[in-house]
């Protein structure tokens, strides 16, 4: 009996790691400049797995939120109130998250759900970007 409990919590473990129980410790929150999604600038905040944001472009504001797996993955939606648009993204991060790269998709309606895999077929845009430094603000007296 101990034999089949000691499976059963193997086999539990091995399932947790399966579906990315394992949590990124990157720190990717900050100020990026971004080429792509029709900005220049990202602010992004983080909370354990989860990244949101903004982004600016000259028509508005857009926000951006997702989540980010041990691998550096970010995956999630864009979304620009200003003109009505929104849809998916994924991105990787470098294993240092000073630099990213990824893509951008339009949802195909207003209809569609998060849970539609949105990672297949092509992309309707691209981004990259770079984590800008906080500059040292401290002087010696």
């Amino acid at each position: 009996m101990t034999r089949i409990k000691a499976v059963c919590i193997i086999l539990f473990v091995l399932t947790l790691f399966d579906f990315g129980i394992a949590v990124s410790l990157a720190g990717v929150d900050g100020a990026w400049k971004i080429n792509g999604l029709g900005a220049d600038s990202m602010v992004l905040a983080q909370s354990g797995t989860h990244v949101y944001g903004t982004y600016n472009t000259p028509h508005g504001q857009g926000t951006i939120d997702g989540s980010l797996n041990a691998q550096n993955l970010w995956t999630g939606t864009w979304t620009e109130t200003f003109n009505d648009d929104w849809g998916y993204f994924k991105a990787t991060f470098s294993n240092d998250t000073s630099r990213l790269c990824g893509g951008w998709k339009y949802a195909q309606s207003d209809c569609e759900g998060y849970w539609d895999h949105y990672y297949y077929g092509g992309w309707d845009g691209y981004f990259q970007g770079a984590k800008q430094l906080q500059a040292n603000t401290t002087t010696k007296a």
